[in-house]
């Protein structure tokens, strides 16, 4: 039996400065092509920071990371069962929602529906343990998971790719590929290695033969 997801504005949030119009336009345009009721979470900048965090980070990862925090942590204070967690440069696969409605696992912390690594057997959901993903532009969060984050890194966070994955080796993450979720590739707001990450997620979809032009 699928798990039956259900969101609207109180669990889907998408992470994006106000300095970047432009990408959150491009979104509107994406959740208005899905008819999704998604809220803005105005992200965290240095002047926003609130938790310690790891020294070796940089500023937009100190940031990127205290949007996900912060969002943990509505969750939590809300009871919010599970959310829907958006970086505003993120690219929906043309068909997610009916691939989503496969998933019919009971017990898990965290789908990441963008990943970093392809897994062995395409058009499924497998589990994470053995094959961590990294890369937050999209992904669906318990609330038992936030409270885990909350709690395992209250002392020291680092970033949020680097902190789900983690989440990970409780073996209760799931992920699908084809990704249902990639990043745009136009621009970066962390200083990430952009052109890398874009060309590996071009390289691993065709490896499948699955073509970019299924991605919106």
């Amino acid at each position: 039996m699928s798990f039956e997801f259900q969101f609207n504005k109180e669990n889907t949030f998408c992470i994006s400065l106000k300095t970047k119009p432009e990408r959150w336009q491009r979104m509107q345009s994406r959740f208005d092509h899905f008819n999704m009721e998604v809220t803005r979470w105005i992200a965290s900048t240095t002047d926003d920071l609130k938790s310690p965090f790891a020294h070796h980070l940089n500023d937009g990862q100190k940031g990127c990371a205290q949007s996900h925090i912060n969002i943990w942590k509505h969750m939590v204070d809300n009871n919010i069962e599970y959310a829907l967690i958006l970086e505003d440069d993120a690219c929906f696969d043309k068909d997610w929602m009916n691939k989503l409605r496969t998933f019919d696992k009971t017990n898990w912390d965290i789908i990441c529906l963008n990943g970093s690594e392809p897994i062995s057997i395409p058009n499924s959901w497998e589990c994470s343990l053995h094959n961590l993903q990294y890369l937050t532009a999209g992904y669906i969060l318990s609330k038992n998971a936030a409270e885990k984050q909350l709690r395992d890194f209250g002392n020291c966070f680092f970033s949020s790719d680097w902190m789900t994955s983690r989440l990970q080796i409780y073996g209760n993450g799931y992920c699908y590929f084809p990704w249902l979720i990639i990043q745009e590739g136009l621009d970066t707001t962390i200083g990430s290695n952009l052109d890398a990450d874009h060309e590996k997620v071009v390289r691993c979809l065709n490896e499948i033969d699955y073509s970019i032009e299924n991605y919106i």
